[in-house]
């Protein structure tokens, strides 16, 4: 996209909750029935995480502690937000669009490498379809590379058949995905009793892109999921009205997990999250509270007693180039 000549308004603007809304975390797992799923385990405190979000990578360090009296050894799982192949879900880009660990995540577990192991699954309407995907011969990931060309390939009758299981939209001008996928990281620790671990990961997300216009300050979705003030619809408005020709925005968008931390022994001690918009110039908007400007591009807050009932969602605007 191009970023516009007009003036730019060198601002940045964060919108807040009451409560603090920002984080993702791993969770204690089992593979069960219908593959992989999040447990509760009352035995490892989270004793603090300090996250990194930018569109260029998300890191993050996390203190546990084995509270019981026993080590406990239990798979733990990193989930990462579902990819949908929707219309209006389309607009992204993978860091890695080979194979499944398609953003490049890696994890140590105090200093030292751990390969995970990879969760993936296809659904639609709710119901796991990844059996139905495999023997069409269809990618799994809706934004995979070769996903048009296998689709094209297709036999009319079998996409007749993922059409009538919701897994297609066929249109005259060509047939479309409707499938999310889901994506979990997981690996098997053990939790010696009162020693801290630390697990640290890094990723490159998975950012969706658009155009923002002046529509999106009426839109409920918009305002819920990304917290947008007054100040960040002033901030806007005066950017778009900046280039009359084209009166929209360059949008990026990340959400990271909040709700897994729910399943560990007690809420995040002390949790810090820094949140980086890339460019002096564009403006940011997300759910926070007690969030500092620490430099031109970054936003800091630090919570105690952390317990996440959310997903984060940021929203990133600025002017497009001429």
């Amino acid at each position: 996209m191009k970023r516009g000549a007009a003036n730019k308004v060198g601002l940045a603007v964060v919108s807040f909750l009451i409560a603090p809304q920002a984080v993702a975390n791993d969770a204690t797992a089992e593979i069960g029935v219908g593959g992989l799923q999040m447990v509760y385990n009352s035995a490892i405190a989270a004793i603090s995480e300090d996250l990194y979000i930018s569109t260029d990578e998300v890191r993050v360090a996390y203190r546990f502690r084995n509270i019981s009296d026993q080590p406990v050894t239990v798979l733990v799982a990193f989930p990462l937000p579902a990819l949908g192949g929707t219309y209006n879900e389309i607009w992204y880009e993978l860091p890695n669009p080979l194979g499944e660990n398609y953003v490049n995540f890696t994890v140590a577990v105090n200093g030292k490498a751990v390969v995970p192991a990879v969760f993936s699954r296809a659904t639609t309407l709710g119901i796991d379809r990844t059996e139905d995907l495999v023997a069409a011969g269809v990618p799994l990931n809706p934004a995979s590379y070769e996903l048009g060309e296998v689709l094209r390939e297709l036999p009319d009758a079998t996409i007749e058949e993922l059409r009538r299981l919701g897994l297609l939209v066929v249109e005259d001008w060509g047939v479309l995905p409707t499938w999310q996928l889901e994506t979990s990281f997981y690996w098997e620790m053990t939790f010696p009793v009162g020693e801290d671990v630390i697990v640290e990961h890094r990723y490159e997300p998975v950012v969706g892109y658009g155009f923002f216009g002046g529509f999106q300050f009426d839109d409920p979705d918009y305002l819920d999921r990304y917290c947008m003030d007054e100040s960040f619809i002033g901030a806007a408005s005066r950017l778009i009205a900046a280039d009359p020709e084209f009166p929209e925005l360059d949008e990026r968008r990340i959400r990271y997990l909040l709700t897994p931390a729910a399943n560990w022994a007690t809420p995040i001690e002390t949790f810090h999250l820094t949140i980086d918009k890339g460019d002096p110039n564009a403006l940011v908007s997300f759910c926070g509270t007690g969030v500092t400007r620490t430099s031109p591009t970054t936003f800091e807050l630090t919570a105690t007693d952390f317990f996440p009932t959310r997903e984060l969602d940021i929203l990133i605007v600025d002017a497009i180039l001429n």
